[in-house]
């Protein structure tokens, strides 16, 4: 392998030399440069190395020259929600020892890596859902990337409908995973549909008119023992066989009782509590850990709750592990369980441990138990769940009971599987002491399925809805959206899967009442303060519709069919329920009242914390208890600029007597027309309550940005305090905020977007005529910036900034603004180039320009905007030449031809091809911001 050497490299990275056939795989890859159809490898052998060899590959490919024949972006994709999530901890220690390495072997690799035109060797990312005004992992399309995800969130964004994400961000997304990625989809016998929707869509790319040359449309390779996959296997060979680590793993005993406890709620949770109690207490260990499995959230509540109460936790800490929660709520419960019962955890436990978990626990989750009691579930799952126990067979004394009975024939999550697999359990066990028992062994599994045919005891897989030419067309409409758009979750799980869930967040501090109607006055504050701090992926909570509107409307329904599976089929909800509470939803750029009937699949939606049904744990229903607010926690998370909001309230809760804060608050009051007065004021604030400010708020008394919220009734209600130095967080494209950071001239800014496009596609190694497109394109992509009325908002009104200089950005937006009707500023560009031509010059595809030039803030897909506009006049220099533009752009008109051009070239260069090419000139241009942004200082 030349002078990168895998086995070097792995053994100094994590402190062991790889398993053979982790070895053998990376030999294939730098010699063929091709993965099997299959990697078909049995649990606990070691999959998730997959991650480390495919960016080997990376490196290898890049030293030789050859960076085309590797996928820069890596995602190991999962079909369950990401709890304890191995892979992303996996790829955190990768990118941490490339970013400092500590021996010539990480050396060498690291250096590679670099040479693909990234900032870092490499970098990794969580992706766990999108919300409008988010970045996501979409950044630096030249960036070697780790993504960990699920089928939902990476198959949505394939899809060009990134779940919970701006439109205006789809081609984006789909662009990037739609070329020069690798998809490793762990456990791949749960995402057949997932896997030919993507075979699909490699078909559609292969039959573009102008491929993207050698930039290779997306791959994927399935990792699973029991997939049902076709064509070139890797296997273990004799050599694994032989090793001592894999022989350990395949052989370990884990002997399972099955007890049959009927399937009525009260006697399953009884006997799953009661044998929780006399398995761990019977394992042969001073501090055993305990999973106990079970296949819906209302049980798992029910059966922690009853451990918690016990005796039994006097010496054993009970923990609850649930997909149903908030992500940052949830990274603390995942580090909390990898300290203790994580296969790689560092030192030994003092207490035993009991988990109680849903499904999610069954994949992506490198814990190691010595005791297991779990319900029945189909075949499949089940010797998932025992993956977890005794992982790494050095305990070699473990424990396990299987408690079924009375199973449905039509189980939501398992169909028939789970009552098939329950008699076929029963009919192979052994008989002993009147006790069936059945070896949960890997070797032990292999025989007694070896000549069976597990299809009808394996989770079901739905009938599947097949990506269609004609809903490729109708999903690579992004702006706007069509009113018809094919069925995204039954194109990722197959036909009859839930809708997509609806992310629920919760906020304290708005001017809310629980239960009674929203004012106009009050709704009024609460969008303003909505818009100023935008809801989040990392603290909200993706629920299914029927239980959002359950949980709202306070009925006592039946909550056992919630399971923590992605893509599973829900209950019907009463789309006639009114219920007594309401949640703020956003619905064509508005923040309004709604309520559950209200609620569709995929919407966000704010409830006021005082609601209740979330705890540390995550979806809580029948808890009234206030939820935390996790928005201050989120926007650090995100980089995003800190922001308080302060209110008379605030001011008392930071113990000032209410007298004393009440004339603070009437002489702030008396002032909400200038900024100057209003620092004054601040500073006499800060002054009276400097002493009692937390650590995280010390920030205020450094001279923040001040604004008002003001009621429509003229009552100052909030001053909105917010750090005066704008961070890359702050920088969306669903608006165009990022005009709005510091003072830069416009023929500066184009040239800087026009260097780092050509960059970016030379790193890219797109074809010359591409990276040549791509350069007009960012010379001339904000020339309509240069309209009078655009400039006046970049100034604020004023001329003192830069004056007599064309801005392409400004410190802040003019409260006067443009008029709503304006064109906006891509239109214009557009405009200006048709008139001068010769401006593209002899670029080989002037159409291609054209369009990258109006689609660069993602509108136009395939219809521009259609608003009235009067139109402007503007002079400007290009290149020491002066040019005069008077008229308008009317792109949004049918007449004009947009929407032909757009299909010209999606199919000249296929759907995911030309996003491919949107998104390196629109991330050329965020990137470009951010270090405009990053060399300026405060805005």
């Amino acid at each position: 392998m030349s002078e990168l050497n895998f086995v070097e490299f792995f053994t100094d990275i994590h402190g062991y030399a790889p398993l053979p056939w982790q070895a053998r795989l990376a030999q294939k890859l730098v010699t063929d440069h091709t993965w099997p159809d299959l990697v078909d490898l049995p649990t606990a052998s070691g999959k998730t190395a997959c991650i480390d060899i495919a960016m080997f590959h990376l490196a290898w490919c890049a030293a030789h020259g050859e960076p085309w024949c590797a996928a820069r972006r890596i995602a190991f994709v999962v079909d369950r929600r990401i709890i304890v999530d191995a892979a992303a901890d996996r790829a955190e220690v990768l990118r941490s020892n490339l970013e400092n390495p500590r021996t010539e072997a990480i050396r060498r690799i690291a250096t590679a890596l670099m040479r693909l035109g990234g900032k870092q060797p490499l970098v990794c990312e969580k992706l766990r859902g999108g919300m409008p005004r988010e970045r996501g992992f979409a950044l630096n399309p030249a960036q070697p990337m780790i993504i960990t995800s699920t089928v939902d969130q990476v198959g949505s964004r394939l899809l060009f409908r990134g779940f919970g994400m701006s439109p205006y961000s789809y081609p984006i997304h789909a662009g990037l995973l739609g070329y020069d990625s690798l998809l490793l989809v762990d456990e791949a016998h749960l995402s057949q549909p997932f896997m030919d929707t993507v075979a699909a869509i490699r078909a559609r790319q292969q039959q573009a008119e102008h491929p993207l040359g050698s930039i290779q449309p997306l791959r994927l390779v399935p990792l699973s023992a029991t997939a049902r996959n076709t064509g070139r296997k890797f296997q273990l060979d004799a050599q694994d066989l032989a090793n001592q680590y894999l022989n350990e793993r395949r052989t370990a005993s884990k002997p399972a009782r099955l007890i049959d406890a009927g399937n009525k709620f009260s006697d399953r949770l009884k006997t799953l509590f009661s044998e929780t109690l006399t398995l761990s207490l019977s394992i042969d260990s001073p501090v055993p850990a305990v999973a106990v499995v079970v296949n819906r959230v209302k049980i798992a509540r029910a059966l922690y709750d009853l451990l918690a109460a016990d005796k039994i936790a006097t010496t054993f800490d009970i923990e609850l592990m649930i997909g149903r929660s908030r992500p940052l709520d949830r990274d603390v419960v995942a580090k909390r369980l990898l300290d203790r019962v994580g296969v790689n955890r560092v030192g030994g436990r003092k207490r035993g441990v009991i988990v109680v978990a849903t499904q999610t626990i069954e994949v992506g989750a490198d814990l190691d138990f010595q005791g297991l009691v779990t319900e029945c579930s189909a075949l499949d799952a089940l010797r998932q769940r025992f993956g977890r126990v005794d992982r790494l067979g050095k305990f070699r004394r473990a424990q396990a009971v299987i408690v079924g009975g009375g199973e449905s024939e039509d189980d939501p999550v398992y169909g028939s599987a789970l009552s098939k697999t329950w008699s076929w359990l029963t009919d192979v066990a052994s008989l002993r002491d009147g006790v069936r028992r059945v070896d949960f062994s890997i070797e032990s599994m292999e025989q007694l399925t070896h000549r069976a045919d597990l299809s009808a005891l394996s989770s079901p897989i739905r009938e599947q809805l097949t990506l269609t030419p004609l809903h490729m067309d109708l999903l690579c409409q992004t702006s706007p959206v069509p009113m018809y758009s094919p069925d995204v979750p039954a194109l990722l799980h197959g036909l009859g899967a839930g809708a997509p869930d609806v992310q629920v967040v919760w906020r304290a501090g708005l001017p809310l009442s629980g239960g009674s109607l929203l004012d106009e006055s009050r709704l009024s504050v609460a969008e303003a303060l909505l818009n100023l701090n935008p809801p989040t992926s990392l603290e909200s909570m993706s629920l299914p519709l029927a239980s959002v509107r359950s949980w709202l409307s306070e009925n006592a329904k039946d909550e056992a069919d919630l399971a923590d599976i992605e893509g599973a089929s829900e209950v019907a909800s009463d789309e006639n329920e009114m219920g007594p509470r309401w949640v703020l939803r956003r619905a064509r750029g508005r923040w309004g009242r709604a309520f559950p009937r209200d609620i569709k699949p995929g919407d966000t939606i704010v409830a006021p914390s005082v609601f209740g049904g979330c705890d540390a744990f995550g979806f809580a229903p029948a808890d009234t208890r206030p939820v935390s607010d996790l928005s201050a926690s989120a926007r650090a998370a995100l980089q995003k600029s800190v922001l308080a909001v302060v209110t008379q309230h605030w001011i008392e809760q930071l113990g000032i007597d209410a007298e004393t804060a009440g004339e603070i608050w009437r002489q702030l009051s008396e002032e909400k027309d200038r900024e100057a007065p209003l620092r004054e004021m601040l500073e006499a604030l800060i002054e009276s309550i400097g002493p009692t400010l937390p650590p995280e708020l010390e920030w205020i008394a450094a001279k923040p940005v001040v604004d008002t919220i003001v009621d429509p009734s003229g009552s100052l209600f909030a001053l909105v305090l917010t750090q005066s130095r704008v961070q890359i967080g702050d920088i969306s494209d669903e608006d165009i905020s990022s005009s709005r950071t510091v003072p830069v001239a416009l023929h500066e800014h184009n040239a800087g977007v026009a260097e780092r496009a050509r960059s970016l596609a030379q790193a890219l190694s797109l074809e010359v005529q591409h990276v040549e497109h791509l350069e007009r394109a960012g010379q001339l992509h904000d020339i309509g910036k240069a309209d009078p009325r655009f400039q006046q908002m970049l100034r604020s009104g004023d001329d003192d900034t830069l004056p007599g200089v064309i801005l392409a950005k400004g410190l802040r937006g003019s409260r006067l603004g443009r008029k709503e009707s304006a064109e906006r500023h891509e239109a214009y560009s557009v405009a200006f180039i048709d008139r001068f031509p010769e401006l593209v010059g002899n670029a080989q595809d002037h159409e291609l320009v054209r369009y990258l030039i109006g689609v660069h803030h993602g509108r136009g897909r395939a219809l521009m905007p259609d608003r009235e506009d009067e139109g402007t006049a503007f002079d400007i220099q290009i290149a020491e030449q002066s040019y005069s533009f008077d008229g308008s752009a009317a792109l949004g008109s049918l007449r004009v031809g947009w929407s032909s051009l757009f299909w010209r070239l999606n199919q000249r260069y296929g759907p995911w091809g030309l996003a491919y090419l949107e998104s390196i000139l629109r991330l050329a241009d965020w990137l470009q911001s951010a270090e405009e942004l990053e060399k300026r200082g405060p805005g």
